[in-house]
C-alpha cells in the first residue's frame, strides 16, 4: 500500500504538470492512466486513501498561487475542499475490465462537473479539459472542454487495460494536427488594442492607488489610432467616474483627444454594493452599453458563511460583497457583436456559452494583480485558450499586468503582451463565422451521458462501496 500511495502522488503531480507553468500535454494521460492503475481491484478504505492522496497532491500544487498574499490557511483549505471532492471517484468499484474503464472515465468527468458548479456557484479550476490545446485542439470544438475530459480519462484507462493502444495516441494527435484549420488574418477584420497598464505595486492594496491605476492606463493608451476599439482590464477603473471628479476629469481629457470606443472594467457602486462592470464608452466619452458581471468568485467578490471565514482569514473583512448582475448586455461597435467575460467567469461551461452565442468574437477581462508573480495569469489564460477552441470564436484578452494575448479560433495564441510590461497589444479579430457543435451542448447532455455510462459500467451491480 504504501508503494501506492507514492504512485497517487506521482499520479497527482502528473496532472498538475499538464497545466502551467509547465503545460506538457502527455501527463494528463500518464496521471489518469497511473491513477487507474493504482486503483483498480482494490477496497473502498484503500481507493478512497489513493485518490485523496493523488487529489491534494494535485491541487496543493495547482492553486498554491491562491496563497500569494493571503497565507496558507485559504490555500490549503481550497486544495483540501477540491481534492474532497475529486476523492469521490472511490465510491466506484472499479475493476481491470472494460466496465472499470467506463466506471473510471465517467466517474471523473462527473466530478470535473460537480466541481465546476458546487459549492457556493462552483470552482472548476484545474479541469483535465483545459489542458489538450496543443494536442487535440481541433476536437474543442466538437467535444468541448467536457468532451476532452471525457476522452482523456477513458483513453488513460484502455492504454492501462490493453498497453498496445499507447501507439494510438501519439497517430491520433498527428491526426488531429493535420485536420486543424488554419488561422488566417483578414484585412477588413476588427481592429483592437488591448491595454495592459500595470499597477505600481502587487498586492490587495493596489486599490489604495485607484487613481494611479486609471493613469496608467491612460499612459498606456496611444491616442492616435485607427483602432476600432481599445480595451481596458478589470479593475483599470476602480473608483466610480460618475462619483469620483477626478476620475471623470482624467477620462474626459482623454476622450478630448482619442476617436475609438474605449472598453474599461469599471468598480460602480450601488446602494446594495459594489458593481464589477464592463462598461463601453464611444468616442464621445459617454457610456453606450454596460455588462454588469454575473458569476461572482466566491471568498474574492463575496464571502459564504462570512463568519467563518472572518474567523479563518483577516483578509475576508477587506472584502465588499459585490453585487452580481441578472443577464448577459453584449456590446456593439458598427455592426461586430461582442460579450465581455470578467476573470473568472471562463470557468463554468455553461456561462461560457451561454454569453457567446450569437456573438461575432469574445473579450475576457481580468485583474491578474491579486497573486503576483504565480503561475495562476499563465493557467487562466491556457483556459481561455481552452474556450477559445471549444466556441470557435476569437478571444480578446487583457489583464492588469498579464497575459494580455489575441487568442484566435482554434485556440492558438497569436500575440501576447510580456508579463508586467506596459503595453498597448494591437490585434486584429475575425468575425465567427457559425457556431461551433460544442457551444451547443450544455453540462446536462454530459451528465446524462455520465449517467448512462456508469449504469452500463455497473450493469445489475446496486452496491458501490466494496
Amino acid at each position: 500500500m504504501k508503494s501506492k500511495i507514492v504512485f497517487a502522488a506521482t499520479s497527482g503531480v502528473l496532472l498538475w504538470a499538464s497545466f502551467a507553468p509547465l503545460q506538457l500535454w502527455p501527463a494528463a494521460f500518464l496521471g489518469l492512466g497511473l491513477l487507474f492503475w493504482v486503483l483498480v481491484d482494490l477496497p473502498f478504505a484503500q481507493r478512497f486513501r489513493l485518490t485523496f492522496t493523488a487529489g491534494f497532491t494535485f491541487f496543493s500544487i495547482l492553486l498554491h498561487w491562491s496563497s500569494t498574499y493571503v497565507g496558507a490557511v485559504p490555500w490549503l483549505i481550497l486544495a483540501m475542499g477540491q481534492s474532497l471532492i475529486f476523492s469521490l471517484l472511490a465510491i466506484l468499484p472499479i475493476k481491470r475490465s472494460f466496465n472499470g474503464v467506463l466506471l473510471f472515465g465517467a466517474g471523473f468527468l462527473l466530478l470535473e462537473l460537480v466541481r465546476m458548479k458546487l459549492p457556493f456557484g462552483g470552482f472548476g479550476w484545474g479541469r483535465i479539459g483545459f489542458t489538450q490545446v496543443e494536442s487535440f485542439g481541433s476536437s474543442y470544438a466538437l467535444l468541448g472542454v467536457s468532451g476532452i475530459s471525457l476522452m482523456v480519462a477513458l483513453c488513460s484507462a484502455i492504454c492501462v487495460l490493453k498497453p498496445r493502444f499507447f501507439t494510438l495516441l501519439p497517430i491520433a494527435v498527428i491526426l488531429s494536427a493535420l485536420i486543424s484549420p488554419s488561422s488566417a488574418v483578414s484585412d477588413d477584420g476588427f481592429k483592437i488594442i488591448a491595454v495592459q497598464g500595470g499597477v505600481d505595486q502587487l498586492g490587495f492594496d493596489y486599490n489604495d492607488r485607484a487613481i494611479r491605476i486609471l493613469d496608467r492606463h491612460i499612459a498606456a493608451t496611444p491616442i492616435n489610432t485607427d483602432a476600432d476599439l481599445i480595451l481596458w482590464p478589470e479593475n483599470s477603473v476602480d473608483v466610480d467616474p460618475r462619483t469620483n471628479n477626478l476620475a471623470q476629469t482624467r477620462l474626459e481629457t482623454m476622450f478630448n483627444q482619442l476617436d475609438s470606443h474605449l472598453l474599461t472594467g469599471t468598480v460602480e457602486q450601488s446602494t446594495k454594493g459594489p458593481i464589477n462592470a464592463s462598461n463601453l464608452y464611444n468616442p464621445e466619452g459617454v457610456v453606450v452599453s454596460s455588462y454588469q458581471k454575473q458569476d461572482l468568485a466566491p471568498f474574492g467578490e463575496y464571502i459564504p458563511m462570512r463568519w467563518l471565514a472572518e474567523l479563518i482569514s483577516p483578509y475576508a473583512k477587506q472584502v465588499r460583497d459585490f453585487v452580481p448582475g441578472t443577464k448577459w448586455s453584449p456590446h456593439q461597435v458598427g455592426n461586430w457583436r461582442f460579450q465581455s467575460f470578467i476573470c473568472f467567469e471562463v470557468l463554468d461551461d455553461d456561462h461560457v456559452r451561454a454569453g457567446a452565442e450569437g456573438m461575432d468574437f469574445l473579450v475576457a477581462q481580468t485583474n491578474n494583480a491579486t497573486f503576483g508573480d504565480s503561475a495562476q495569469a499563465a493557467q487562466q489564460l491556457q483556459i481561455t485558450r481552452a474556450r477559445a477552441a471549444e466556441i470557435g470564436k476569437d478571444f480578446a484578452v487583457v489583464s492588469t499586468t498579464g497575459y494580455s494575448a489575441h487568442i484566435d479560433e482554434n485556440g492558438r495564441v497569436v500575440q501576447s503582451a510580456q508579463k508586467f510590461e506596459p503595453t498597448a497589444l494591437s490585434m486584429t479579430v475575425n468575425k465567427a463565422s457559425s457556431e461551433s457543435l460544442a457551444s451547443n451542448v450544455g453540462s446536462r447532455f454530459w451528465l446524462i451521458l455520465t449517467a448512462l455510462m456508469l449504469a452500463l459500467g455497473l450493469r445489475t451491480r446496486w452496491v458501490f462501496i466494496r
